[in-house]
């Protein structure tokens, strides 16, 4: 069952690229090439079209909750308390988890168990201790790190670090000199940190240097002599070697790119006289993305091995590359690398968030290096790891947020036990949600693929990080047109679906995304589940379901469920404000201006009559579901070619675009910025064409997003227009 909700992801990848055909319409059979069972019979997806409806007509779209709480705490990383790493004593406080979905830091002890709690930045992702023993944690929804202190078995709130510019801090990393390494995601930019004493408010003094950094960085890690960046959207990590303050030092810097993103990595510092370090990463297969055999392909995930040397002459080398979808960890988001005793080589563990099993990896030492064909043992995990931490020997702890629990695992064979999170009664999901949510994000869609060649196991993370994107811009398979990826949240009040504006409703998305996702693997897409095929369900507190049976039409409508559940999270940009800045008040009255005509101020795209007045726009924008989608049923063509569609494309919704980079259908815009350099539009004042009116390119209305014709008297946004809006779309 791992395995099929591994294909479902695969499925709405291929969605979101529109990697089929059409969709059937209403009243016809389940997918475009699944007859109805029997044949002739009823439609079965009739019942999940009235589901649709009825859910449509009861559902407030100006007040749909943001999903980041609605699916559960989330614990989403893991430190050890210790700095320097040794095993806690029994029963003392041991590691700290953030729980994304609750705002909060937890301290546990070596078995998992919850000594204290105490508030953390809102969306909290990132947490760092630093030599004395300082805790400090990030969110990517708040500008501040919070301070705390450890006393006994209590975790104590002792102060913030505000950090003026930003809107949220991806991750946070320590130095042993006593600075801070903070990523901020939106703006692509590494800060580094010297804490100060603390004000009598409670707020920090810092010293603060700031760097551009690259596209998503999410992940920083701090070795002896190395900080170690991970750019999601540049599919790039960034290895810089620091100087004796603690600072990065210029040039110097190692980059190892991929054709993909990466999603983990872990490093040891080698001590050889170059003074490099071996790096172990996780991620998608590092080729393009084939869609030419009617699915995806050579989208496995992969666990590489680098040898890196930084400074005068920076080198990156590749030692091995292991498929380890065909072990069953998929999208592998935790990795572990550690030395074998007596130099006898190294040993990988990885584990992710789509598959059931952790892989461990040896590779020998020999005589001329190390071997690049692994020693390769597995053994059963849960889906949904997203982090790990050593707990001496083979021992090691696991943050889940699919089963909104910590994970631990004694090594040695022994069973994996797990502690939920104590949610007090907040988390009140359905089974049905949970289900959809295993859906999204493992392997349970398709269950059959396999691995061979361009053959892959997948899930809709391996697109779609978090339910966003991944950087890439891929070819689609048809003729010369290439696609971005799009998100996969806020797809309820968005119909059609996807730049082609193939999928009609949730229901087409739905059943069209288990055919997609399985196309290759030669089953039946219309197939049911039990307990044989994922007996981990009964860890997601679907037991009794499972053991039942689960049909094809309910694993369709608990998909459907997911995704009328996965709404956008807050923008933090808006968090707090009841009341636009002047400037971005002035981008608003360009927006309604210039742009509102295709990207509409409505809460359901297919539906006109759901527009906003523009007073309403800054009440709806800084609530914090900022609900207005910014988009259009129909079709445009403002010269991003190649069309993915003889009419253009459809008019995407443009909520949290900083989500969403690269932009354009094309990917060829990499910045919103540049977006709105090459946007032409017709005036009045336009050059006339030959019968004394205005020409077709310049005619009033005429908008082109790129590519407009030379000479046509067209009129560019002037750069008092452009600061404006770009003021204004970042609180979309």
């Amino acid at each position: 069952m791992l395995r099929l909700a591994l294909s479902l992801s695969l499925g709405l990848a291929a969605a979101s690229c529109d990697g089929r055909p059409a969709a059937p319409a209403p009243g016809g059979g389940p997918g475009s090439a699944t007859p109805a069972p029997g044949g002739g019979g009823p439609d079965p997806l009739d019942p999940l079209r009235r589901f649709e409806a009825s859910r449509r007509a009861a559902t407030d779209f100006s007040r749909l909750p943001s999903s980041d709480r609605l699916l559960g705490p989330d614990p989403i990383a893991l430190r050890p308390v210790d700095p320097r790493g040794r095993p806690a004593a029994p029963g003392a406080p041991a590691l700290l988890s953030p729980l994304r979905g609750r705002d909060a830091l937890v301290l546990l002890d070596a078995s998992l168990r919850e000594l204290s709690r105490a508030p953390a930045p809102a969306s909290p992702t990132g947490v760092a201790v630093m030599p004395s023993g300082e805790v400090f944690a990030s969110g990517e929804a708040s500008p501040a790190l919070f301070r705390y202190v450890v006393r006994g078995a209590s975790l104590e709130p002792a102060g913030r670090i505000e950090l003026a510019g930003l809107h949220g801090v991806r991750d946070v990393a320590a130095g042993p000199e006593g600075v801070l390494y903070a990523l901020d995601e939106r703006a692509g930019a590494l800060l580094t940190l010297r804490p100060g004493p603390a004000r009598a408010d409670g707020r920090l003094e810092v010293e603060r240097w700031d760097e551009p950094i690259g596209a998503g960085p999410f992940r920083v890690v701090r070795l002896a002599r190395h900080l170690i960046v991970d750019c999601l959207l540049d599919h790039t990590l960034v290895v810089l070697p620091v100087g004796a303050d603690g600072r990065p030092l210029p040039g110097g810097a190692a980059r190892i790119r991929h054709d993909g993103p990466i999603w983990s990595f872990d490093a040891l510092e080698t001590t050889d006289a170059g003074g490099g370090l071996l790096l172990a990463a996780g991620g998608v297969e590092d080729r393009p993305l084939d869609r030419t055999g009617g699915s995806f392909g050579y989208i496995d995930s992969f666990v590489f091995l680098y040898r890196v040397t930084t400074g005068a002459r920076p080198e990156v080398a590749r030692l091995s590359a292991v498929n380890v979808s065909e072990l069953g960890v998929l999208t592998p988001k935790a990795i572990a690398l550690s030395a074998l005793p007596g130099a006898a080589g190294v040993r990988v563990v990885a584990t992710g968030y789509g598959g059931d099993r952790r892989a461990e990896l040896l590779f020998r030492a020999t005589d001329a290096g190390l071997s690049a064909a692994p020693e390769v043992s597995t053994r059963p995990l849960a889906p949904g790891v997203a982090a790990m931490a050593t707990l001496g020997g083979d021992a090691f702890a696991y943050a889940n947020p699919l089963l909104d629990a910590w994970l631990l695992d004694a090594g040695d064979d022994g069973a994996v036990s797990k502690r939920p999170v104590q949610d007090g009664g907040e988390d009140a999901r359905s089974e049905e949600l949970r289900l959809g949510e295993a859906l999204f994000f493992t392997s349970l869609m398709a269950p059959w693929n396999g691995t061979d060649g361009p053959l892959s196991r997948f899930t809709c993370e391996t697109c779609h990080f978090e339910g966003y994107v991944d950087g890439r811009t891929h070819h689609t398979g048809r003729g010369d047109v290439r696609a971005t990826t799009k998100p996969l949240l806020g797809l309820f009040n968005n119909r059609p679906h996807f730049s082609r504006a193939l999928d009609p409703d949730l229901t087409a998305v739905a059943d069209n995304e288990f055919r997609v996702a399985g196309a290759l693997s030669g089953h039946d897409p219309w197939f049911a589940l039990s307990a044989a095929e994922a007996p981990w369900l009964v860890d997601l507190g679907l037991a009794d379901a499972a053991r039942a049976g689960l049909p094809p039409e309910a694993l369709r409508r608990a998909l459907m469920s997911f995704l009328m559940a996965f709404s956008h999270r807050a923008n933090p940009a808006a968090l707090g404000r009841s009341s636009f800045t002047s400037l971005e008040r002035d981008g608003a009255r360009v927006f309604r201006d210039r742009c509102a005509r295709c990207h509409a101020p409505v809460l359901r795209s297919d539906d006109p009559g759901s527009a906003a007045p523009f007073e309403r726009w800054e009440e709806l924008v800084l609530a914090p579901e900022g609900a207005i989608v910014w988009g259009r049923a129909g079709y445009e063509r403002t010269g991003v070619v190649p069309y993915v569609h003889e009419d253009g494309a459809r008019v995407p919704s443009l909520r949290r675009l900083y989500k969403k980079r690269p932009y354009f259908t094309n990917g060829s815009a990499k910045s919103l910025r540049e977006v709105l350099e090459r946007a032409r539009f017709g005036d009045m004042g336009g050059r006339a064409a030959a019968d004394g009116g205005p020409s077709a390119a310049a005619a009033p209305g005429a908008f082109f997003h790129d590519g407009a014709p030379a000479g046509e008297g067209l009129a560019a946004l002037d750069a008092g227009a452009i600061e404006a809006l770009l003021a204004f779309l970042d609180l979309l």
